[in-house]
């Protein structure tokens, strides 16, 4: 006789992201990672450990319930980590600089994602000093919006970035170009901004690893939570800096 299920809940199908943990800081990729590490089909079931009275548990209370249990805990920061010695998904492939209206002087770098061979660009103020602090926009790339002038609270992100940053005289603002069914956002005419939620930031970490950026200043125009795993990628969020887009 085949047993049942006997506690109740769902199972959900996943896909991970090509690239894993380096893409998307998320605990399927981190899961299927482990497993192709492993040597293993690249595969994997998850689940959720709950406390007691129902709630999730968190990396504080899976220490008492590991030691219990003789569980090992890893984490994806962790992961991230050594995924990045042996691993890198973007690459620097060309250079230049230009003069703009919006700050004078810039280095303009293009970036290939190895994985789904978009290309995400880097606008550079100064030089990256590794023992200072940069400031620094992550900005998904919109045609309507950031090229267009599309009506709505980011037509003047970028900007009003480059005059931020100007101001301080070094920093960078990485355009991320999001993946689309239909292709890359910068080719698509209709549909709203793509916006990365807050696992998906592994590219843009990269480009700024590669950067030399270590301490960064976020800026940002609403608040943010730092991302999962950052520090994986030698990150570290020192505070968010808030600026007026419809300056």
């Amino acid at each position: 006789m085949v047993r049942g299920v006997i506690k109740p809940g769902h199972v959900f199908p996943l896909i991970a992201r090509d690239g894993g943990v380096l893409v998307r800081a998320g605990h399927t990729e981190a899961s299927v990672d482990i497993a192709r590490l492993a040597g293993l089909n690249a595969s994997a079931v998850i689940c959720e450990i709950m406390n007691p009275d129902g709630s999730m548990a968190r990396l504080h209370e899976l220490g008492p319930f590991a030691q219990k249990h003789g569980l090992k805990i890893g984490t994806i920061r962790d992961l991230i980590a050594y995924r990045r010695r042996f691993d890198h998904l973007v690459e620097c492939i060309s250079t230049t600089c230009f003069v703009s209206d919006h700050g004078g002087e810039w280095r303009l770098l293009t970036y290939r994602n190895k994985v789904d061979g978009t290309y995400n660009l880097v606008l550079q103020k100064g030089e990256i000093d590794p023992h200072r602090e940069t400031l620094v926009r992550m900005h998904t790339a919109s045609l309507l919006s950031d090229l267009l002038g599309e009506h709505g609270s980011r037509s003047r992100a970028i900007p009003a970035a480059m005059e931020e940053i100007a101001q301080v005289g070094h920093g960078v603002i990485v355009l991320l170009v999001p993946r689309t069914d239909t292709g890359s956002a910068l080719q698509t005419v209709a549909g709203a901004d793509i916006d990365m939620d807050g696992r998906t930031y592994g590219v843009g970490a990269q480009i700024l690893a590669d950067l030399g950026v270590h301490d960064l200043i976020l800026l940002t125009s609403s608040d943010h939570r730092a991302p999962v795993g950052l520090e994986g990628y030698g990150l570290h969020i020192v505070r968010n800096q808030h600026f007026d887009i419809a300056r």
